[in-house]
């Protein structure tokens, strides 16, 4: 059978999504700071050309990793809050168990830790880095917002401090259980998460009438965001 032959775009995409593969495994050996452009070319089979055809420098490519790791994670929430919600309880307890295993992904965990270590010792970092937490702080008080207009609850708190909570509450654990496997052990770990993430975006009451439901151009943008890159990194994975 004939080898198809690569368009131009699709040859450049497939080059930009082996180095984002090559760069992650970099990133968690060496570490952001000692990881340097000819590591990651050399790891996917290119050379320095090929790497700054695709990438300003390794902090684009490093921020590129981080977006796709939390589009993922949101397509997975969108598509939890998209479903017909005839049990709001069970629909908290599916977030719950989603959202307390998430500290379990080493690679994505370990790419947070080592831009936060980063962050505090580079100023021009820090800005950056900035900038994508307020994105993810946003992204995750919308989801907050959804939960609460489908479930016609109120949150226990403003939406966006329980983004903040959530986002840092996850990354403690995860820290505190790559330090301390044994006696915070993944079952320790799912509870506390579990139990905060209950604790905050709360069961409506009693005999309270069913919401009406309605999308925020937010929240129709997420599922329709982290689709079209899943299908582009399937599509240059298969042409490969």
């Amino acid at each position: 059978m004939t080898r198809q032959r690569l368009s131009r775009e699709q040859s450049r995409e497939q080059t930009r999504e082996r180095l984002l593969e090559a760069s992650h495994e970099v990133f968690i050996q060496k570490g952001f700071t000692l990881a340097s452009v000819e590591d990651i070319a050399a790891a996917a089979g290119y050379t320095r050309g090929a790497f700054y055809s695709n990438f300003d420098d390794k902090t684009e490519l490093f921020f590129e990793l981080l977006r796709r790791e939390s589009a993922e994670m949101d397509l997975e929430f969108h598509r939890m809050l998209q479903e017909p919600v005839l049990d709001p309880l069970a629909l908290q307890n599916k977030i719950a168990a989603y959202y307390s295993t998430l500290y379990r992904d080493d690679m994505c965990s370990q790419m947070w830790m080592e831009a936060k270590i980063v962050a505090v010792r580079d100023e021009k970092f820090r800005a950056q880095l900035s900038v994508f937490l307020k994105e993810r702080h946003e992204q995750i008080a919308e989801f907050v917002v959804m939960f609460s207009s489908l479930t016609n609850s109120a949150p226990a708190a403003p939406p966006h401090e329980i983004a903040v909570g959530l986002m840092a509450l996850c990354e403690g654990v995860c820290f505190a259980h790559r330090c301390d496997p044994v006696r915070i052990d993944d079952k320790t770990a799912e509870a506390v998460l579990s139990l905060f993430l209950k604790a905050v975006i709360k069961m409506p009451e009693a005999g309270a009438a069913e919401p009406a439901v309605k999308l925020t151009s937010t929240a129709k943008r997420v599922g329709k965001t982290a689709t079209s890159k899943a299908a582009a990194k399937k599509a240059a994975a298969k042409a490969g």
